[in-house]
């Protein structure tokens, strides 16, 4: 397949009338035509000549086979690669023993999905040519094989489902061409295609539609100009993918426009086969005349900076926008170091996590060499004179001593210290954020910039499988276990050791169901290895959320400067009966495990 920018610069591509590779689009139409299937209607490319042909297969996950969920052999066999799969694999997916695993395995061979291991040529721990060590064997996919592992299990669409989905597409469709300038394409005709075509056709897996786009210019050549320059700007604006399209940016850009990226909604070149239901038709001919312009040149890398706008030193400065501002024009630019410092979940400006050994590196300057001789000694802001801070304490280290800095309100959070020597974890990471969410307004406000808006990020809690139910109720069974314990025991296999086990704690942990032994209702909680947990209550879970919603500890930017707001008078006494149950069911599950190991507290 050809990329965007590799067809702009192979002219020779194009067909008759410069939208689409002639030659290209007849060879996908042949390809097009292997994968269709009789129940699907006639051979469809897919708009932009790159994208799923037909023949997908959906099952049902939930469907028991073998023995187990349909879900588990999908999965295994979506992780197969192209030498197979082993043993181990089969162990660590479908959580097997090893004899049980080997079972399995027989019945995907028998099924057709699998083909068995063969000899194997130089094993150093078998004398002969052929080897089946465990640790070798390797089952490989059938053609079979691979079209399950690749099988989804989304459920079909409704007829209503359908019409409302070709609606949006619709209007999205008039709103292109009420504005064809901004994408450089517009949209002639949308047809109904497919199984979609048929109206007695119900439920749907697809909203298939033939969709016809014309370029905004009658000149081809100035069209792939112009089509490059806007996905030059764009990318300046952090906001390019790698887009794969026979067409270009500007095509990929209008497909997104008209169904996004959904799953349900696929739209097909339109070259009149299609004979479905019309459902939008454009009158007019938006194509203009296009002027002569000058020769494409790929834009050369943003100038940097003089000066960083953080630490005001004389140093070149790589210039930074948030996603949506353009980098070439951007006053703000940040030194090396300055790029580095501080944490934060925001993207707005790239930021990373620093080393370690820079965060000492920079202490120890500072401390010798501050970059100003009077206010802040990394900003030469205004601060409140040489005092203590202390280092979040790494883990394995011992307890570091206290950094003499002059520092202002803002960069302590930057070199990630704090004002006291006890500050919990969960303090230091939001106090990071504060200081990195007030060094980004200060640096906007010294250039009159707009401030930038706060943005809430939720992130959607893992889905539990048959497995992360079957360790809850072994941790209800127990009171208490940690990832070590599971490692350990006689269930576990060689290759589940503690960090796998850790994973799965996470994710009862991220949807609420777990929580280590004595922690307070308002910890960030980062587990580790030897950590011991118990399960939560319905009770425990529901006076954690309204916790939470009424109030969250920490530092925060106000606008003006990173402080502690003080909680609501209701919330400390919802939180002491949150911490008072949570020491009930601690005594509880300390109870029910030294019950159930035969110990005595």
């Amino acid at each position: 397949m050809i990329a965007d920018d590799d067809h702009a610069a192979r002219g020779d591509l194009d067909g008759a009338d410069g939208t689409f590779a002639g030659g290209l689009l007849e060879m996908l139409k042949d390809i097009a035509a292997e994968h269709v299937r009789e129940d699907q209607g006639p051979a469809l490319v897919p708009l932009g000549g790159i994208g799923r042909f037909e023949g997908e297969v959906f099952v049902d996950l939930k469907e028991t086979r073998f023995g187990r969920p349909l879900r588990v052999t999908r999965d295994l066999l979506k992780r197969g690669d192209s030498w197979g799969l082993q043993l181990r694999d089969v162990e660590r997916i479908a959580h097997l023993s090893a004899h049980e695993a080997e079972e399995y395995l027989a019945q995907l061979v028998d099924a057709g999905y699998l083909t068995s291991p063969g000899a194997r040529e130089g094993c150093y721990q078998c004398p002969g040519s052929e080897c089946y060590h465990p640790d070798y064997r390797r089952w490989k996919l059938t053609a079979k094989g691979r079209t399950l592992g690749h099988a989804s299990g989304r459920q079909p669409s409704t007829r209503k489902r359908a019409d409302t989905l070709a609606a949006k597409v619709v209007k999205a469709a008039a709103a292109i061409n009420e504005d064809p300038d901004a994408l450089l394409w517009w949209v002639k005709e949308i047809r109904a295609a497919g199984a979609y075509a048929d109206p007695q056709q119900d439920p749907l897996l697809h909203v298939d539609l033939a969709v016809e786009l014309r370029p905004r210019l009658d000149d081809p050549a100035e069209q792939r100009k112009a089509e490059a320059r806007l996905r030059d700007a764009a990318g300046d604006r952090h906001e390019r993918v790698r887009a794969w399209d026979l067409n270009g940016y500007g095509h990929f850009q209008t497909r997104l426009t008209l169904a996004g990226r959904s799953k349900v909604v696929r739209m097909f070149q339109s070259d009149g086969d299609a004979r479905g239901a019309l459902l939008f038709c454009e009158d007019r001919d938006l194509t203009v005349k296009a002027p002569p312009t000058a020769a494409y040149v790929e834009p050369a890398e943003p100038e940097p900076l003089q000066r960083c706008s953080w630490c005001q030193r004389a140093e070149l400065s790589e210039r930074v926008a948030p996603r949506g501002e353009p980098v070439s024009r951007s006053p703000i630019g940040l030194c090396q170091l300055c790029s580095q410092l501080g944490h934060s979940t925001s993207d707005s400006f790239s930021w990373c996590q620093p080393r370690y050994w820079t965060l000492r590196e920079t202490w120890a300057t500072l401390t010798q060499e501050p970059y100003h001789a009077e206010g802040c000694a990394l900003c030469g802001r205004p601060d409140d004179g040489v005092r203590s801070w202390w280092t979040d304490q790494q883990e394995g280290e011992k307890e570091s001593a206290p950094i003499d800095l002059r520092l202002c309100s803002l960069c302590p959070g930057l070199l990630e210290l704090a004002d006291r020597p006890d500050r919990e974890k969960w303090w230091h990471w939001r106090y990071q954020d504060a200081c990195v969410a007030g060094m980004h307004q200060m640096m906007r406000e010294a250039v009159n910039l707009p401030a930038l808006p706060t943005k809430t990020v939720t992130r959607k809690p893992p889905r539990l499988t048959e497995l992360h139910h079957t360790l809850l109720e072994e941790i209800r069974r127990r009171g208490v276990l940690s990832p070590a314990d599971m490692a350990r025991s006689a269930s576990s296999q060689r290759h589940q050791n503690s960090r796998w086990w850790t994973v799965r704690f996470g994710h009862l942990l991220d949807n609420g169901l777990l929580t280590p032994l004595g922690a307070k209702a308002t910890d960030v909680v980062d587990l580790h290895g030897a950590t011991e947990i118990r399960a939560t209550s319905e009770e425990e879970r529901d006076l954690r959320r309204e916790l939470h919603a009424l109030f969250t500890p920490g530092p925060v930017w106000d606008g003006s400067g990173v402080r502690e707001v003080d909680p609501p008078a209701t919330w400390q006494s919802l939180r002491d009966r949150c911490q008072a149950l949570a020491h009930v069911l601690d005594q509880r599950a300390r109870a029910l495990q030294a019950a159930t190991t035969g110990t005595h507290l």
